[in-house]
């Protein structure tokens, strides 16, 4: 099979050299198609590249949350679980140990209560609750003063808290506006207290009396809710989000499995499945499109499989003459015609790669703030071997069978 093939090659390659020009230009179309596949296929492949970069700029689609399921709906009505698994820091921990993909983790706990101030006047708190290091850490330029708890203080639970301007203007005693003064004041709640740390700017549309203390802190508070943390993991390449999800469901069912349905998890890579789908179909239009350039390049190969046939007759004859049956002689004659396909498919991707190179800096100079660039992956290959074997299969087996069904008497004496 191995000398079939390599003879095949060595003929196509001597029909390239006797007939260089009539070749080529039968071999012109499928030069162009392919070129032109390769091309579109590296700038959609860019392009969803740049796409994905930008979404992932612009929304928090690295990250994977993961979510204690707390109770249930029973005919509509909410019950709460007697069983709910807790997600500790040791259980985010040895999930990002066993994860395939790196991340960063956090513990969050999100939640609101009824506190007071010193003077006993009550206030109503929205706290986060979390460990560091924080995913989205506040800039420097919203840190008003001190400044948000240290690791070491977090891990030992010390009562802290960095609170939002809002929060510290209501903690000053009336005709006080400095909101430095509120650093060392005291929350109360939970039937404990939290001193503050530091505090931050409130958002310009956000009235809340809003803080940020340690999870273990919330934890070890006199009366405390039962805390059920978020973990939020932060994947380092947004590509590996949803088989990450995929993992970490498998490995949290087998770590709770003595609680049934313990978690659930969630992603916002709806983005990138809707950007996915649209890129599929676009590339399958323009593959069409292209398809077409392909379909003219086949009849020129079958174009220099007929002319070889005219022109080798004689042989063909003798070859029938000395045993060759109609298989051996349709088997020649296919492998020459994918040998030709492939000849012009490699011309078409050395054509296809220059164009779509080419192009990337164009495109880069016309469009301002744009960095695009081809992408060339092992599918790209693929498409192009898989295009040479079935053009030549397919406008190589009419000249095939024309070739074997030639009498060898009447080939001989032409």
């Amino acid at each position: 099979m191995l000398q079939a093939i390599t003879r095949a090659f060595a003929e196509a390659f001597r029909n390239l050299r006797n007939n260089f020009f009539q070749t080529f230009l039968s071999v012109l179309g499928i030069i162009i198609g392919v070129g032109a596949l390769v091309a579109m296929l590296a700038m959609i492949d860019g392009l969803e590249l740049f796409a994905r970069e930008k979404i992932a700029e612009r929304s928090s689609l690295e990250n994977l949350v993961v979510r204690s399921q707390k109770g249930s709906s029973i005919d509509g009505i909410y019950t709460e679980r007697d069983t709910i698994a807790r997600l500790s820091p040791a259980v985010m921990a040895e999930l990002q140990d066993s994860l395939p993909y790196a991340s960063t983790g956090q513990l969050m706990s999100q939640g609101s209560t009824i506190g007071h101030t010193a003077d006993s006047s009550k206030i109503g708190l929205r706290y986060m609750a979390t460990t560091l290091p924080l995913l989205d850490p506040p800039a420097d330029s919203i840190i008003l003063h001190g400044s948000l708890f240290s690791p070491e203080a977090a891990e030992r639970g010390d009562k802290i808290a960095f609170i939002n301007s809002n929060l510290a203007r209501r903690l000053l005693p009336e005709g006080d506006s400095l909101t430095e003064h509120a650093l060392g004041q005291q929350i109360f709640l939970y039937g404990d207290s939290l001193a503050v740390s530091g505090v931050f700017k409130a958002k310009d549309d956000d009235n809340s009396l809003a803080f940020v203390l340690p999870l273990n802190t919330l934890s070890q508070l006199a009366k405390a809710p039962k805390v059920y943390p978020d973990m939020n993991l932060a994947l380092d390449n947004v590509h590996d989000v949803l088989p990450a999800q995929e993992f970490a469901d498998g490995w949290l069912e087998r770590h709770f499995a003595n609680i049934p349905d313990a978690t659930e998890s969630f992603t916002q890579s709806g983005y990138l499945e809707q950007l996915a789908e649209g890129i599929l179909v676009f590339r399958l239009v323009m593959g069409f499109l292209i398809g077409i350039a392909v379909v003219v390049g086949g009849v020129g190969v079958m174009n220099v499989l007929l002319m070889a046939i005219t022109e080798r007759t004689a042989e063909i004859g003798v070859r029938k003459a000395v045993g060759a049956n109609r298989r051996n002689i349709i088997t020649q004659f296919l492998a020459e015609s994918v040998a030709v396909s492939a000849i012009g498919c490699v011309f078409g991707l050395i054509l296809g790669m220059l164009v779509a190179l080419i192009a990337a800096p164009i495109l880069n100079m016309i469009v301002d703030d744009l960095e695009f660039k081809a992408v060339f992956t092992l599918n790209t290959l693929l498409v192009v071997g898989i295009v040479a074997l079935v053009t030549g299969i397919i406008f190589g087996t009419y000249p095939a069978r024309k070739a074997a069904g030639l009498d060898p008497v009447e080939a001989i004496r032409r």
